[in-house]
């Protein structure tokens, strides 16, 4: 459950005192320090905030007798790592709200989600701190992740959105996936008029008008370099707004597509079926059919790479039903892939 900000001006009080090893306070002095700048009002109340450290944050608060003094049995605890402060949560609520008002609800509610997942990681950061070689009485890895390659340039991310939020335009470099020729060294100066961006697989991309060919496109944010926000407007034509702002909603991944939004109607086995149920591909999916010999999905998408990738991953767990378009492209590239054997 949050905690309140005055509960966490004393939580964070707490620990910076009981932390400072190999000193330890007795119930008096800590109740007097906590009293001079907290306004506690009674070494009851004291004793509360430490059960609720105890028992809610698992804090390793222990009395010693002999010293008269609280100390943390852990000397390398610190609160503070397994916390977001009433500030952390109140700038990300502000923060959906800012988004939902200027990118729609669907990026605020990302957010949300976002949070969400911070909050259920500090769950599992307790419980491994807690739990680990508890036991067995020796130190052992519990929780075996794949390590991720985050998309690099993140830092541009707050730049882009105060640029969209303020209707600037942005110049940077953005170097090519090929190799330059000799002329070509320097990668070339462009001038954006960003208009989102997009997440997607740990890697960052912004979307916006590129008057040079009056048209939108993508750039990925690891390949740019030397970015700064313009005092120039941005002046983005109506339909290039419009098809932006639409045509993401209905597009997996982040390569575009030159093709129209279709229902695509996917035919998985039972098996990767309670997969895709559980994780769907995408927000327009639905169940059509779900029985003891298949799930039937139906999707609202525009046909792009990034969704024929994905598809293929599915393997003969997989069968397109239409449109025939995407059933033609899935079989000839299964082919060209047989043909490479």
């Amino acid at each position: 459950m949050p905690i309140t900000r005055s509960a966490f001006q004393r939580y964070r009080l707490i620990d910076e005192i009981i932390s400072r090893y190999p000193r330890q306070y007795s119930k008096q002095r800590l109740f007097e320090l906590c009293q001079d700048k907290c306004g506690i009002r009674s070494i009851s109340s004291l004793e509360k905030d430490i059960q609720r450290l105890r028992e809610d944050h698992d804090a390793p608060i222990a009395y010693c007798k002999r010293r008269n003094g609280y100390y943390y049995t852990n000397p390398q605890f610190r609160l503070l790592k397994l916390m977001l402060t009433p500030d952390d949560m109140e700038a990300m609520e502000q923060a959906s709200e800012v988004l939902a008002a200027t990118q729609g609800a669907s990026v605020a509610n990302e957010l949300d989600n976002a949070l969400q997942r911070v909050r259920q990681s500090l769950d599992i950061i307790r419980e491994v701190k807690r739990d680990a070689g508890v036991a067995t009485g020796t130190t052992r890895r519990v929780v075996y992740v794949e390590e991720k390659i985050l998309g690099g340039n993140r830092q541009y991310v707050p730049v882009l959105i105060r640029a969209v939020n303020q209707n600037r335009q942005v110049a940077f470099r953005y170097s090519k996936h090929e190799n330059p020729t000799p002329d070509e060294e320097r990668p070339k100066l462009r001038i954006l008029h960003p208009i989102l961006l997009r997440e997607v697989w740990d890697s960052w991309y912004v979307i916006g008008y590129d008057a040079a060919s009056g048209r939108e496109k993508t750039f990925a944010l690891d390949r740019m370099s030397e970015l700064e926000m313009l005092d120039d407007p941005c002046d983005v034509p109506s339909a290039i707004l419009t098809n932006v702002s639409e045509l993401f909603e209905h597009i997996y991944g982040i390569t575009d597509s030159s093709g129209p939004v279709e229902e695509i109607v996917l035919s998985f086995s039972p098996l990767f079926g309670r997969y895709v149920k559980a994780k769907p591909i995408h927000q327009t999916q639905e169940v059509i059919s779900d029985t003891d010999t298949e799930c039937i999905v139906r999707l609202r998408l525009a046909p792009n790479r990034d969704l024929l990738m994905h598809l293929r991953s599915y393997g003969d767990h997989l069968k397109v039903l239409q449109p025939q378009s995407l059933v033609q492209e899935l079989t000839e590239s299964l082919r060209a892939t047989l043909a490479r054997y």
